[in-house]
């Protein structure tokens, strides 16, 4: 019997990977509601959120934990190698300043401290958290969990308090404020990614049956209150990936964060009938993973084809991930870059899993 689609999340997949791509693109944010909703708070919390919601505990430990690693670590080495290549060959032959030295440190322990080696997949640090918060959360819970992977009502709740404080304790000794770029950063991102976890895990297990006030009146509530606490609290706006800016409460950053999520996951339920009638979206939905990985080097072949264009900036190409050139105002291009990257971080993926099953095929024939 196969599982039934929730294409609710589908489309939440759809708008979290959006912003990804468009939060590295100046600081036009198009689904930021003037600046009200700022990505960074939540966007990739939009996704930690989403894990927890489809977390399975019916699984074994072998089965969860082969199916993580297969999925999350093993691509993310193997695409840190050959980017890795890339970088190095880039800076050797074609005088680009971006990215670190080609060495075991980059190779095999960056990805896990900092994520950030070789640029051009930076956005793939992401994933070791991601990892660790699964891994961590699955091995406390599996205990409490039936066969069929149930856990009772105040496991829920308890394991998200416990998730918030953790967070809490993360936003407190923040790298920023003890100077860590090294294992210690991985275990603040991974405290600091636990309460969004949790939240979703709690949101199936006890607030999704609540869930059902009238959208208006609901979206109304949501936007006041983010409203109250941003004006209230105008630093919140954290970096995730660094735990850097942290000049707010660490329970305000996360009520904005959790009144965020719940909004776009209305709006995703909103849009629902616009995905399940669009293969296009489903299989973004479906390829966030390539996307997340693929989408900055994505970037700097648009980029290559601007270079072609009066007044592009050359040294700023090769040494400036975040230089961006825009024939014409930002606000009339920047939907271009996003559009463009995600056709070629998609066809990335397709042409690495072609080859891949090229390459299975070959060798089972022999």
């Amino acid at each position: 019997m196969t599982e039934k689609i929730d294409y609710t999340f589908k489309m939440l997949y759809v708008i979290a990977i959006f912003m990804i791509v468009d939060g590295h693109i100046g600081n036009f944010d198009y689904l930021s509601l003037n600046g009200l909703l700022r990505y960074q708070n939540y966007h990739i919390a939009l996704f930690m959120f989403a894990s927890g919601y489809f977390l399975n505990l019916a699984r074994t430990n072998k089965e969860f934990f082969t199916r993580k690693l297969s999925r999350l670590i093993l691509p993310l080495y193997v695409w840190n190698l050959i980017y890795g290549i890339i970088s190095w060959g880039l800076k050797r032959w074609f005088e680009f300043g971006l990215g670190d030295d080609f060495d075991a440190y980059t190779l095999f322990v960056a990805p896990l401290t900092d994520g950030h080696q070789f640029i051009y997949n930076m956005a793939s640090w992401f994933l070791v958290p991601l990892f660790f918060v699964q891994a961590i959360s699955f091995l406390i819970l599996k205990p409490f969990a039936d066969k069929k992977g149930l856990c009772a009502k105040n496991i829920s709740r308890l394991f998200f308090i416990f998730a918030l404080l953790l967070g809490c304790i993360a936003l407190h000794f923040a790298p920023e404020n003890r100077g860590m770029r090294n294992f210690s950063l991985m275990i603040w991102r991974t405290l600091y990614f636990m309460p969004a976890f949790a939240f979703g895990f709690l949101y199936r297990n006890e607030l999704k049956k609540y869930d059902k006030l009238n959208t208006p009146l609901y979206l109304f509530i949501l936007l006041g209150l983010i409203s109250i606490l941003c004006s209230a609290f105008p630093d919140y706006n954290h970096v995730p990936s660094w735990l850097d800016s942290v000049n707010e409460p660490a329970l305000v950053i996360y009520a904005i964060s959790f009144l965020a999520i719940l909004f776009w996951l209305r709006i995703s339920k909103i849009l629902t009938p616009l995905i399940i009638n669009s293969k296009a979206l489903q299989y973004i939905a479906d390829h966030t993973f390539a996307i997340m990985m693929h989408h900055i080097a994505g970037f700097m072949l648009i980029k290559s084809f601007f270079s072609y264009f009066k007044g592009f900036n050359f040294v700023a190409f090769k040494n400036n991930v975040w230089y961006y050139y825009f024939p014409a105002n930002e606000e009339y291009c920047a939907w271009f870059y996003i559009a463009i990257t995600l056709v070629i971080a998609l066809l990335i993926d397709f042409t690495s899993r072609r080859f891949y099953a090229t390459i299975k095929v070959l060798k089972e024939k022999k």
